[in-house]
């Protein structure tokens, strides 16, 4: 495959090709060439998963060592900018992971191959690929070349106001000292079409529910309802009390 040739400019020579291969296949593509391969897992969603926590961890210690003098909030705004689908998508693009994508009729119809969607999941899920072939340190030096230019920019929070898991996150944590949960509560629609509902709760209360086109525009959805509602009950809680009425002590 070019991936190959592609990542080995990066250092990198796969030991199972096979995991490369599931790495850049899309749910679609297995569906639609072999059923039983799809029943079977051979495309990349257990992949993404991996990918996702393997980037956050070694995007947290990258940005530890290039800002040192910054605290935790900080650091978790910076992280938010560089792990959301906008980044993750800029990131695959310029990496040319959209030529080596394999998708299902119904994707290559819709030019799947130029969603941000799918580039940052596809990305996430090459990432778990060669975390599980490589080990984590030669995941992490191909991780920071990938990333280290973003780093350059004046501001990589710039995205953090639209950035709604991390703002009700911090919101929550602030005054309840509890972290925010995320659970799937449906997901329907053909592969081409599918629709993600997400309900957003704190140590069993339920805030809100809402739909996207993936699992993290459902959750960013469902944050920024949520955010609304935490600040619309944080207000109401501060609104002074009416004062019973008193006589006019002169009459």
């Amino acid at each position: 495959m070019g991936i190959e040739r592609l990542l080995q400019d990066y250092g990198i020579v796969f030991r199972d090709a096979e995991l490369l291969s599931r790495a850049v296949t899309h749910k679609s593509f297995a569906s639609g060439a072999d059923r039983s391969s799809a029943a079977n897992g051979h495309h990349n969603e257990k992949l993404e998963f991996l990918g996702d926590a393997v980037l956050d961890l070694a995007l947290a210690d990258l940005l530890m060592r290039r800002f040192p003098d910054n605290d935790e909030g900080r650091l978790s705004k910076k992280r938010a900018s560089l792990v959301n689908e906008k980044s993750l998508a800029a990131v695959a693009s310029q990496l040319g992971l959209g030529e080596h994508l394999r998708l299902g009729k119904s994707e290559l119809q819709s030019q799947g191959a130029l969603k941000p969607r799918l580039l940052a999941s596809t990305l996430e899920a090459l990432v778990g690929a060669i975390y599980l072939d490589q080990g984590f340190e030669r995941t992490r030096e191909f991780i920071v070349r990938l990333f280290e230019g973003l780093l350059d920019h004046d501001d990589v929070t710039e995205d953090f106001r639209s950035d709604y898991k991390t703002r009700f996150q911090e919101a929550v944590q602030g005054r309840d000292k509890v972290t925010p949960v995320y659970r799937l509560v449906s997901e329907e629609g053909p592969s081409h079409a599918r629709r993600f509902r997400v309900r957003v709760e704190t140590d069993g209360r339920v805030w809100s529910e809402a739909e996207g086109k993936s699992k993290k525009a459902a959750e960013q959805e469902a944050a920024k309802a949520a955010l609304a509602a935490f600040e619309s009950a944080a207000l109401a809680a501060f609104e002074p009390k009416e004062n019973p009425k008193t006589e006019d002590p002169k009459s």
